[in-house]
């Protein structure tokens, strides 16, 4: 969320503050609305804000700041750090990727050859699957269907785009939908026995390296440059001892079998997934990140970080 108006730290933390006053006395209201089975109550968490961070060549000159909802001691004051030693140096760029949400239905045959003949005909079907997909929702369109074969069964994995959503409720929606019409439509031909939604090729809210090589949900780019004095005044380190010690870090993992390389992304996704609402049990596949080092040039150590956050 954006700084807006006032302009001052401390004054707009107390407005941010003023706003969630009442809302711990609103949640006896929704109660009985909640969509939730054997509801007894609410917990509560402790919000906060992280920030602010400066995202260089923004169309908005306002600073960013993230809601953090943790009872983890220190985690905002970290992360606050991290975004004031690349403000002092520029602020961050961030490029968007890819944006796609996936689902991996499975259809299931007699035999391989059968299964063979459908995987080989599925991009002619795709133009009758994506009308069939996209006729549950104005937003979700069909991007790509690659299939793979094991034994006699079709593994499909369908990727969408979902509009401004993550959409993992819209995706399978469409993919239900359209794998039935295929089945009522051209079992016969195919010698189709039958479908499950999800064979596990999309690994939804598990960590894969099939969704590292093409991610499920909004794959980012995120780099800056960490200057000499923002390293020595607001992390109280040396540019070569910062990257020293990544290389060490990184090398424990490699050798830990470590899945990724990072500083707990995962830390501050999860604080922000349930800050703003999102499914915690997604951050098993969106904290993935690969923290990378560009050596070292002048006394500023550039960097970047490939996150991959997923939320409805």
């Amino acid at each position: 969320m954006s700084s807006g108006i006032p302009a001052n730290k401390p004054e707009l933390l107390r407005s941010w503050a003023l706003a969630f006053e009442n809302a711990g006395n609103l949640q006896k209201e929704y109660d009985g609305k909640v969509c939730v089975e054997n509801c007894i109550g609410f917990c509560q968490i402790p919000l906060a804000v992280a920030g602010p961070l400066q995202v260089a060549g923004s169309a908005s000159p306002d600073k960013v700041y993230a809601p953090l909802a943790t009872y983890e001691g220190t985690l905002v004051a970290s992360c606050s750090r991290g975004c004031k030693a690349f403000n002092a140096s520029g602020g961050i760029h961030i490029e968007i990727l890819s944006n796609s949400m996936s689902r991996g239905p499975v259809f299931t045959f007699d035999n391989p050859d059968h299964a063979v003949i459908f995987a080989k005909q599925l991009p002619a079907l795709k133009p009758i699957f994506s009308r069939w997909a996209e006729e549950t929702s104005a937003h979700v369109r069909l991007q790509a269907m690659q299939p793979t074969v094991i034994g006699s069964k079709v593994h499909v994995l369908c990727s969408y785009s979902c509009g401004s959503a993550a959409g993992q409720n819209m995706v399978t929606k469409a993919t239900q939908h359209a794998c039935e019409m295929l089945r009522d439509s051209l079992a016969d031909e195919f010698s189709i026995r039958g479908f499950l939604i999800e064979g596990q090729m999309a690994s939804d809210k598990k960590p894969s390296w099939g969704n590292v090589k093409k991610a499920r949900g909004v794959e980012t780019l995120v780099w800056g440059t960490l200057s000499a004095d923002a390293c020595r005044e607001v992390l109280g380190c040396t540019t070569y001892e910062l990257y020293a010690t990544q290389q060490i870090i990184k090398e424990g993992g490699i050798r830990n079998g470590q899945f990724g390389c990072n500083v707990n992304t995962v830390n501050i996704i999860a604080a922000m997934f349930i800050a703003t609402g999102q499914d915690p049990a997604s951050t098993a596949e969106a904290c993935w990140s690969h923290l990378t080092s560009v050596g070292m040039h002048r006394g500023k150590l550039p960097g970047g970080k490939l996150p991959k956050p997923l939320g409805k």
